[in-house]
């Protein structure tokens, strides 16, 4: 026979490219995960992978497995979870990984409306960049990631995908830089605003989204170069209040409840966009009180109503005298 923790690191292993990346997911030891592969497939009788070319292949009886252990799973999480409720006298309890913008602006309002339904519910959130969020998804330390949709790469499609909302991007100027009326930085910048205007802060969330903010750099501000790199909007905005520079970010990322969590003035960036997603395991849609909080979240991110940012200035809604015509690609998603 089998039990639930081989299940468990069985579903892992299945939608991990690699054992190394599983194991790291799962926080244990490659060859321990090897010996708890190999214990199982004896206690089955039959291979649950093929070994190619140093990847695991899941096998017929493996994908028939996998079916099975996900119906299997999500009723034991539900049993676990019932079974806490009534050992701790609470309702339930969700893990969440986030974003600090996103857990700011969600789950407040999230957390508010699903309680609603159920007064004790409780919820742990750890603010992780999309790859650490990813990652602990598969090894089953949280339940939800809230992340941009453009995080994701092929590989993770085994997970659900619930859209929140949509916002803009926006340049950000320290205050003594105002853009509104610039058509042509040489022309209506001081030497000194077009020094601070070429200093960019970006941040380093993934190769993709680089080469993405590169771009819109490339196009729109061709004299510019990077100075110093962020792992949070936020550090990034505190260093734009400080006048070191400007800085693509989130809309979200500038703001909480209706205000504006740092003195900076923020021009929407056009050509880029970010979709917010709430990421799940498919088998844990159905599960209370998980399915009440994706509900709720649904609501908090239909319900929100941001600062807008000050439209484009001249010379980005136009970069290098023309305007984006017909047939141009339409704004990235990052």
């Amino acid at each position: 026979m089998f039990t639930l923790n081989q299940l468990r690191i069985f579903w892992t292993l299945a939608h991990s490219p690699s054992l190394t990346q599983a194991a790291k997911q799962l926080g244990v030891s490659q060859p321990s995960l090897s010996q708890q592969l190999a214990k199982l497939e004896r206690s089955l009788g039959t291979r649950l992978f093929d070994r190619v070319n140093n990847q695991m292949v899941i096998t017929d009886a493996g994908r028939f497995l996998l079916h099975k252990a996900e119906v299997m799973l999500a009723e034991a999480d539900e049993i676990e979870t019932g079974l806490a409720a009534y050992r701790e006298g609470r309702r339930g309890r969700i893990v969440i990984g986030a974003l600090a913008s996103l857990a700011r602006n969600l789950l407040p309002e999230a957390w508010r409306r699903a309680r609603l339904c159920i007064p004790g519910l409780e919820i742990d959130i750890h603010e992780l960049p999309p790859r650490d969020a990813i990652e602990q998804l598969y090894g089953r330390t949280i339940q939800v990631a809230l992340l941009a949709a453009g995080s994701l790469t092929r590989d993770h499609l085994s997970f659900a995908r619930l859209p929140l909302f949509a916002e803009s991007y926006v340049l950000a100027t320290p205050p003594g830089l105002a853009l509104e009326r610039v058509g042509d930085p040489e022309r209506d910048l001081t030497p000194e605003q077009r020094q601070v205007l070429a200093r960019t802060i970006r941040f380093n969330f993934g190769s993709r989204h680089n080469q993405q903010i590169e771009a819109w750099y490339r196009r729109h501000l061709p004299r510019s170069e990077s100075i110093g790199r962020c792992r949070t909007y936020e550090v990034a905005l505190a260093m734009v209040e400080a006048g070191q520079g400007v800085a693509l970010a989130p809309l979200s990322s500038t703001q909480f409840n209706g205000r504006l969590l740092f003195d900076v003035n923020i021009y929407t960036a056009p050509g880029l966009e970010r979709r917010i997603i709430a990421l799940i395991p498919s088998h844990y849609r159905r599960l209370e009180p998980l399915a009440t909080f994706l509900a709720a979240l649904g609501e908090a991110g239909r319900a929100l109503n941001p600062v807008p940012a000050a439209p484009p200035p001249p010379f980005l809604a136009d970069p290098a005298g023309h305007g984006r015509g017909e047939g141009e690609p339409p704004p990235l998603s990052l």
